[in-house]
């Protein structure tokens, strides 16, 4: 079972991905997260996750993407100055040049940023094998887009994906970036396929439409998985009380 553990300021956090059955859980664990549970347990939440299944012939696959994205992909493949690379094991640098990417896209989308909490996460996973980055670059040596997973040798899963789309107004660089976004997607895939993965797992299919349709454009099946965080201890019950306060304070837009 891939998981990952901490301890700041006294508080043990064990974050858990994919399991596929019960387990005893920990009672000297404050806070236990679970991503992507096949099974339901008590305290999480269902959500909708879209997953390709792998083990298709890649024709078939493909088949699956819609037309105009089929068609985006092969444009983008025939451009000599897009340029892919895929991170097995990538350093500390490469981790914190990835953050810098996400956090200046994720201040123009209006989202969360990549925090030193989720770069320390990403190092855990990574020093167990789990992380794979992935990003094209243009001529420049510009980064386009990323896209970050965790992994465990049967399901690929994205924690992040972000492109510059919205980093200027110019219509041409949008429509690379477009284009070379689903090309790293489909790309990937190929790459998960080869290494023996059977699943593809795009994420949770979030109510934001445009990123719900990004998705959906891939194919795939929809299915019903399990997430969310639990404690049995006090000073995890706190924690979590207070990050859910957090939580709707910033949907609500509250500022200080």
């Amino acid at each position: 079972m891939l998981s990952v553990s901490r301890k700041i300021w006294g508080i043990t956090i064990t974050q858990i991905y994919f399991p596929e059955e019960s387990f005893p859980f920990d009672p000297s664990i404050d806070v236990v997260g679970i991503t992507h549970s096949t099974i339901p347990m008590n305290g999480l939440i269902p959500i909708e996750t879209l997953q390709k299944d792998l083990t298709k012939d890649v024709e078939e696959l493909f088949m699956d993407i819609s037309k105009s994205t089929r068609k985006q992909i092969k444009q983008a493949q025939k451009d000599p100055n897009l340029k892919k690379f895929i991170l097995v094991n990538p350093s500390n640098e490469e981790i914190l040049q990835f953050r810098d990417f996400y956090n200046q896209f994720a201040k123009l989308k209006n989202t969360y940023c990549c925090t030193p909490f989720h770069v320390e996460t990403l190092k855990l996973l990574r020093d167990q094998n789990a992380l794979i980055i992935t990003k094209i670059e243009n001529i420049d040596q510009q980064p386009l887009c990323y896209r970050v997973y965790v992994v465990n040798g049967k399901r690929s899963m994205p924690f992040y994906s972000a492109s510059h789309y919205r980093l200027t107004n110019d219509s041409n660089f949008k429509r690379l970036t477009s284009k070379a976004h689903r090309m790293l997607q489909w790309e990937d895939m190929l790459y998960f396929k080869s290494k023996g993965y059977q699943i593809y797992d795009s994420g949770g299919l979030t109510n934001d439409i445009n990123i719900r349709n990004f998705k959906l454009e891939f194919g795939g099946k929809i299915i019903t998985e399990y997430s969310g965080y639990l404690s049995y201890t006090f000073l995890g019950n706190l924690v979590l009380h207070v990050r859910q306060w957090n939580m709707s304070k910033k949907s609500r837009g509250v500022k200080h």
